[in-house]
């Protein structure tokens, strides 16, 4: 949809075919180039005009690849990045072992003809896929590109899709590597929303990160920052990739549109909110760095519905322990007695998810992630 400076609409478009757009950019011309994940029609871009009306529609990475994120080059061409393939998969259950996405990065010309494309492995890792965070990618102060995307996770020695760490790179204009850099605590779990090449020519990435945070928190937004060189302060990690040259097929693809939306009146109120809390990360002292003989175990993990936390040695004061769901909600806490050897949980009545066990006691506060599936 297009409005005026009113926000009065202009055109609408509504696109019947299931799937999602996931970007617009303006070309210089006022032509509209935008990026689609459409079900079995995997990553798409287009062409629209000023008005919103189809010059051309083309596929890649046909059933199940996505597009992220583009940059458009002043001759009209266009670096879009994405991933190879993806998962409907439950995030509750294994990852298969062939599926291995590869993050790519692809040269349009002005009709959507593959001029070169690179993909990246992380092998044995994987790319995080689900859409809960994408690849970003942005032109760089010299003039070259830098590409931020999420490393996938191991969850208990089993490949879950659960995100992992941020990745940040940088690459010359055809996509060759120039460096790779990594970021992140072994403790939490990270996932990249945005990326920005700053003018004083260093990155900052943002996005959210899960696990057992200042205050009782599960989950909070994060900003980082890293030099020219790609260096973070803190908590920087290597994460190699594998650079290989991939040769889609630009397959034509059918976009049927429909004229017409209508416009509501939306009443809102203004609400301040206090100052939020910032944290330094490299200050954040991992929780569960204690000594082995007083770490929590669970099992199973995962489970269908009960699991039983235990203490190698019997708690040595009254204690608690709280469940959160994977939003950060806390759902219930419970006291346990001093000498304590165990505590049998029932999560069976919440549902399949991931949840967030933490007991907390005068030796600190351990936690650890468990997963019910079916």
């Amino acid at each position: 949809m297009r409005v005026d400076s009113t926000l009065a609409p202009v055109w609408a478009k509504y696109f019947v075919q299931s799937g999602g757009f996931q970007f617009v950019k303006e070309l210089s011309n006022s032509d509209l180039l935008v990026g689609l994940n459409k079900d079995t029609a995997g990553a798409v871009v287009a062409r629209l005009d000023a008005n919103g009306d189809l010059l051309w529609c083309k596929s890649y990475f046909r059933p199940v690849g996505r597009v992220h994120d583009a940059v458009v080059e002043a001759d009209g061409s266009v670096i879009v990045t994405g991933v190879t393939e993806s998962t409907t998969q439950s995030l509750f259950n294994p990852l298969p072992s062939s599926f291995h996405p590869r993050l790519f990065m692809m040269k349009l010309d002005g009709a959507g003809v593959v001029q070169w494309c690179k993909g990246y492995t992380n092998d044995p890792q994987r790319w995080y896929t689900l859409p809960t965070y994408y690849s970003r990618i942005e032109r760089t102060l010299d003039g070259q590109l830098a590409v931020c995307a999420t490393v996938g996770a191991e969850e208990n020695g089993m490949n879950y899709n659960f995100e992992g760490r941020p990745f940040l790179m940088k690459t010359d204009g055809n996509g060759d590597t120039v460096w790779t850099r990594s970021v992140g605590s072994a403790e939490f779990n990270y996932g990249i929303r945005d990326l920005l090449a700053h003018s004083d020519g260093s990155y900052l990435i943002s996005g959210g990160v899960l696990g057992n945070l200042p205050e009782q928190q599960t989950a909070l937004p994060f900003i980082f920052k890293a030099d020219s060189l790609g260096h973070f302060a803190c908590a920087e990690r290597t994460q190699p990739v594998q650079m290989m040259d991939l040769f889609p097929t630009d397959s034509s693809f059918t976009l049927t549109s429909v004229d017409g939306a209508v416009a509501h009146t939306a009443n809102l109120l203004d609400t301040i909110y206090p100052p939020v809390g910032v944290y330094d990360h490299c200050l954040m002292v991992p929780v569960h760095e204690e000594p082995a003989a007083r770490r929590m175990q669970v099992r199973p993990n995962p489970t269908t519905a009960a699991i039983t936390m235990t203490f190698t040695d019997p708690l040595r004061a009254d204690s608690f322990y709280s469940v959160y769901d994977g939003r950060g909600r806390l759902l219930f806490q419970r006291p346990l007695p001093s000498g304590a050897t165990s505590e049998d949980i029932d999560l069976g009545r919440f549902g399949q998810g991931v949840y967030l066990l933490k007991l907390t006691g005068p030796d600190g506060v351990f936690h650890e992630r468990v997963v019910v599936s079916p």
